[in-house]
């Protein structure tokens, strides 16, 4: 998946606010800091002699300033609930809110009411767009637009994603999102993460790998819970020497609290497929084509983050006739979305991760009398009322609203 990552050494990217650690609760350095907006408040010594002040018959006294009388759960109810760019304000306002908003019970707070917001107000969608500026040149950008926009309105304001190194002629390609945080690929060899509510950015370190005719690189960006940590996948395939068509996947993991790479077992399923890995609970998934001493068939490929090993995942009986494989991830579980041709595509969900049986077929989508080139390519949301937004082609100029 975004450059707006956090500060730099004193403060980790790991957050949205502030740093993630398991602190049980504000208090304490809500209340120091409270503390010294008290004593900020007070009035200064002076040795300049009193005077009497001049009063107008008509003047009105000033209002008694009174001390904060909500108690501190309430506080942190109501800012919980604001957006991030209202809390970034107010985190002026004094030393005491300005503690409570970076303070990592909070920012924890505040990130799992976003993710179980019914109405969907707080959650964004990330596109690749490319723009004709003339008949040589494509002008590229990275986009975020309200999901609540695109179900609702007609016109859809985007807001573009600014990060270092960024160049209008070039493809930078979204690895994954996570929490709020965004990581970003350039040429595949430099990768980004970003903090857009902070408009921070950190680029991690390079890998130094050289370029190869017939190789290519592929991401994944995800959470490790058991160490509260966010962790960069890289999968780098290349065509074994001496092996004919066969391909070796040395694969590295970046850890944010350590800021280092180290290398872990090769991909051991085959070649992933020249997408990001699709992060859901802790693991990395990737679409595979299998071996050729496999047939080359398609298969989905997970990592565990926390523990480094890889699972295959097996798939539901698709049918015959299925012309292409899309995997995804839509409302929290893994996903697939199987094309037959330009007749319909059924949507499948994995509602318990690693259960064959827990595979649902939730929609068949017909297309429309004159789909053109573009096939449906990905499931984006669904609805409380039971509606789904699918992608129609590989951009989002075209999409599709179906009821379930």
């Amino acid at each position: 998946m975004e450059n707006q990552n956090e500060e730099s050494a004193s403060t980790q990217p790991n957050q949205r606010l502030g740093s993630l650690s398991h602190e049980p609760t504000p208090t304490s350095s809500y209340q120091q800091a409270q503390k010294r907006d008290r004593q900020d408040s007070q009035p200064h010594e002076s040795h300049v002699p009193p005077q009497s002040p001049k009063r107008s018959k008509n003047a009105n006294p000033s209002p008694p300033s009174f001390p904060p009388i909500f108690p501190l759960e309430l506080i942190v109810e109501i800012l919980s609930n604001l957006p991030v760019k209202s809390l970034l304000r107010f985190r002026c306002v004094c030393r005491s809110w300005n503690s409570l908003i970076t303070d990592p019970f909070f920012v924890k707070k505040h990130l799992q009411k976003a993710q179980n917001d019914p109405k969907f107000t707080k959650k964004r969608v990330l596109i690749n767009t490319g723009n004709t500026q003339t008949q040589t040149q494509i002008q590229i950008s990275i986009k975020s637009c309200s999901l609540a926009a695109i179900y609702e309105d007609l016109i859809v304001n985007s807001s573009e994603i600014e990060y270092p190194s960024k160049r209008a002629s070039r493809f930078d390609w979204i690895v994954g999102s996570c929490n709020g945080l965004i990581c970003i690929a350039i040429r595949q060899d430099t990768v980004f993460l970003l903090n857009p509510s902070l408009r921070i950015c950190k680029r991690l370190p390079d890998l130094g790998f050289r370029k190869r005719r017939g190789c290519y690189t592929v991401y994944g960006f995800g959470f490790d819970a058991s160490v509260d940590d966010y962790k960069v996948v890289r999968v780098f395939c290349c065509q074994s020497e001496g092996c004919g068509d066969g391909y070796e996947s040395i694969v590295r993991v970046y850890s944010l609290r350590t800021n280092c790479w180290k290398r872990i077992q090769d991909f051991p399923f085959g070649v992933p497929c020249d997408e990001a890995g699709k992060y859901v609970d802790g693991r990395l998934n990737w679409a595979v084509f299998s071996r050729p001493e496999m047939g080359l068939s398609w298969t989905i490929v997970s990592l565990d983050l926390a523990e480094e090993t890889y699972m295959e995942v097996l798939q539901p009986g698709f049918g015959v006739g299925v012309s292409e494989r899309t995997l995804a991830i839509l409302d929290g579980c893994l996903c697939v979305l199987c094309n037959y041709g330009r007749l319909y595509a059924d949507v499948w969900v994995m509602r318990e991760f690693g259960k064959r049986d827990s595979w649902t077929k939730l929609v068949t989508v017909p297309y429309m009398r004159d789909p053109g080139s573009e096939l449906f390519s990905i499931p984006l949301f669904v609805s409380e009322s039971g509606e789904i937004l699918l992608h129609l082609g590989k951009s989002m100029r075209r999409a599709l609203f179906h009821q379930l």
